[in-house]
Parts: structure tokens; C-alpha cells; sequence
């Protein structure tokens, strides 16, 4: 066997302002949501119950009928987990999990986990269809997007643009904690807020090398 450098660059689902959130209904449920970073928007029913200490999320689900209003967090932008859905068959597509959201019964907080599968005759960047489960919600994307490219080189130029991108961030994370006293966290790290917003961390360039196993014969 040989391993396989495979690449996925989501970034193009994250929505932007002016755009809107995806915005999945189910009966009286309304979900809305980002890809790698919080909604835009927060949904009036969060504001409604949390006034002024409501809370970015990347998912909220919401309640609204005959005067009753819920809102609940679908999880924290800084527990994100990528993973592929099958990790015998990469092809299929990925999944991105967001965790601790608001608790379901005073141990477990809900979660969502997004199921991109790759489909390349989807038109643009497809959207969310199904919103799965009670608690661990599923959400179903097929996408062209969550299909993988399989470059066999990466150019010295792109590899030398990284590195010295890598380095600066570090260097300034470092510099801001040493010297300018900020607590170590991702708020250390240079233009955090702009990176979150553009949705640039953790979505583009993602890359597994997958070891295919080969059988003898």
C-alpha cells in the first residue's frame, strides 16, 4: 500500500454578508446554520429569550408556534472535528462536527454534525436538505465539493506560501502572549476575528494523507 494525499476545500459554503444562513424547517423546528463559522444572523427567537446574553453559535434551533418561543445553541465553533464518512472509502465525503451546545437533559449538550457527500452533479455548492436526530442532529449536504482532488505535487511556491503563513501566525500568537500579556487562546492568535468571519480556518485546504491497503495477490 501507498498513501494518498487527498484535498477538500469547503470554503466556498461559508456565507458571507449580505448573504443569509441556510435555514432548514422541520414541522414547527426552524434550523439555521453556517459552515465554519457562526450564522450571520441570530435568529429573533434567540434574541427574544436571551436578550443581550445571547451567544454566537455556528447552529441554532428555534421554536416558534402559538406564542410558545425556543431557541437553542447547536453547538461551539471552537469544538469543530473533521472526519471523513467512511474512513475506507474517502471519496464519499466528509463530516464536520460541532459540539457543547445548549444540554438535552442536563448531561448531554447537543451537537451537529454536518455529512457532506460528495456528489459532482450537484449545480453551485448544493445546500442542506435533512436535519436528523433530536439531540446529536445529522444534517445531510450533498455537495461536488465534498468530493476530493488528488494532486500528486504540491507546488514549491504554494508550499514555501504556507509555511511562511504558519510562521507569522505563530510568531504573533507568541508575541501577543509573552509580550502583550493576552491569555493563551485562539483571541492570540493575529486577526483571529477576521479569520472566524471569513470562515478560512479549518475549511480551505484540508488535506488527509489516507493510506490505501492494498491486498496481496
Amino acid at each position: 500500500g501507498g498513501s494518498i494525499h487527498l484535498h477538500w476545500d469547503l470554503s466556498p459554503l461559508v456565507k458571507h454578508k449580505p448573504s443569509r444562513d441556510y435555514k432548514v424547517d422541520r414541522s414547527n423546528w426552524e434550523f439555521d446554520m453556517n459552515v465554519c463559522a457562526n450564522t450571520l444572523r441570530i435568529p429573533p427567537a434567540c434574541t427574544h429569550q436571551f436578550g443581550d446574553k445571547v451567544q454566537r453559535a455556528p447552529g441554532y434551533q428555534t421554536f416558534t408556534h402559538d406564542g410558545e418561543i425556543a431557541c437553542y445553541y447547536m453547538g461551539n465553533v471552537n469544538t469543530r472535528e473533521w472526519g471523513l464518512l467512511d474512513e475506507g472509502r474517502p471519496e464519499e465525503g466528509l463530516k464536520l462536527t460541532y459540539k457543547a451546545g445548549t444540554s438535552c437533559d442536563g448531561r448531554t449538550g447537543r451537537s451537529m454534525e454536518y455529512h457532506f457527500i460528495c456528489d459532482p452533479n450537484v449545480p453551485g455548492v448544493g445546500v442542506p436538505v435533512t436535519v436528523a436526530g433530536d439531540c446529536r442532529f445529522m444534517i445531510i449536504w450533498q455537495t461536488a465539493y465534498a468530493c476530493p482532488t488528488y494532486p500528486t505535487h504540491y507546488p514549491l511556491l504554494l508550499t514555501w506560501s504556507v509555511g511562511a503563513m504558519l510562521l507569522y501566525f505563530a510568531g504573533g500568537f507568541i508575541y501577543n502572549v509573552l509580550r502583550n500579556g493576552m491569555q493563551a487562546g485562539p483571541a492570540a492568535v493575529p486577526h483571529w476575528d477576521a479569520l472566524q468571519a471569513l470562515g478560512i480556518l479549518g475549511c480551505a485546504g484540508l488535506a488527509y494523507a489516507w493510506r490505501r491497503a492494498r491486498a496481496a495477490g
